[in-house]
């Protein structure tokens, strides 16, 4: 059962020093650190900036959602036992979909981005009579799916680059038992021209350092905190989601700092980032 647990992952937050994204000092120490302005606040002609690099404004389509209920009618033991409860179960189909695009330069060479996001989550939900128990919502299973595709505007090399990044649970898979373990889930992320690859590695935080020094497991099970660019086996890049920065290795030549620049802020522009502990 996946559980909207995200609440609770704040409340605990609150009660401990600040989280932060797990940075590699041997990584740190040869990077520079990017503030990303332009993520919160006004979001109409939305545009981003960190370090040398700007955006156009970001041009986002209609925002789609939709939601089908039904009751689940079924001789199934499970179902049987909890009618004998008397508590009923629905089933619930959810969907959403979002589409963006933008331009990103540094002043000299500039790059068009445009993304895709899609979610589709199928749940139970179990109603009961009870006005104090209400009804509880467990997934069974979803699919997220974000793709951009890149185009450097450059005279000597215009290859496009695809992003991908996908996110699936299955309950019949979950080899999670107890409550606040992670549920299993399949990850994959890329970006690729054909010729050269880079992987996206989510980062999660598991464990908190209390006020008073101690260190604690994260109530709600790990907290998405940023992603990991990966580079010809080494890291070149980490986007921090929680203070909307993004680190940079020194040794990037203009053509690589373009490309990891559209990527990480056409991530930092996905509506949906935890998608396990995503609330309704």
């Amino acid at each position: 059962m996946l559980h909207k647990i995200s609440f609770i992952a704040l409340l605990f937050l609150v009660s401990c020093t600040a989280a932060k994204v797990s940075v590699p000092a041997g990584f740190s120490s040869q990077a520079t650190n990017m503030k990303v302005k332009g993520l919160n606040g006004w979001m109409i002609n939305q545009r981003l900036s960190f370090g040398e690099f700007t955006t156009s404004a970001v041009k986002r389509g209609w925002d789609f959602s939709s939601s089908v209920q039904y009751t689940k009618f079924s001789l199934d033991p499970q179902t049987m036992l909890l009618r004998v409860f008397n508590v009923d179960t629905d089933v619930r189909n959810l969907k959403q979909r979002n589409k963006f695009q933008y331009t990103i330069q540094d002043g000299n060479l500039v790059a068009e981005v445009f993304a895709t996001e899609k979610f589709s989550e199928h749940q139970l939900v179990y109603k009961s009579n009870n006005a104090f128990l209400g009804q509880v919502n467990a997934t069974q299973r979803y699919e997220y799916a974000f793709t951009a595709a890149v185009l450097p505007l450059m005279a000597k090399e215009n290859d496009p680059w695809s992003v991908v990044l996908m996110n699936k649970y299955d309950a019949k898979k979950d080899t999670a038992r107890r409550l606040f373990d992670r549920p299993y889930v399949e990850e994959e992320g890329y970006a690729t021209n054909g010729k050269e690859n880079i992987i996206i590695r989510p980062l999660r935080l598991e464990k908190l350092t209390t006020k008073k020094g101690k260190e604690t497991k994260v109530m709600g099970g790990a907290i998405l905190t940023g992603y990991e660019l990966r580079w010809d086996d080494g890291v070149v890049a980490i986007i921090d989601i929680l203070d909307n920065s993004i680190w940079f290795a020194n040794n990037l030549d203009a053509r690589d700092k373009l490309i990891l620049s559209a990527v990480s802020s056409a991530i930092l522009l996905k509506r949906m980032q935890d998608v396990e502990n995503r609330g309704e």
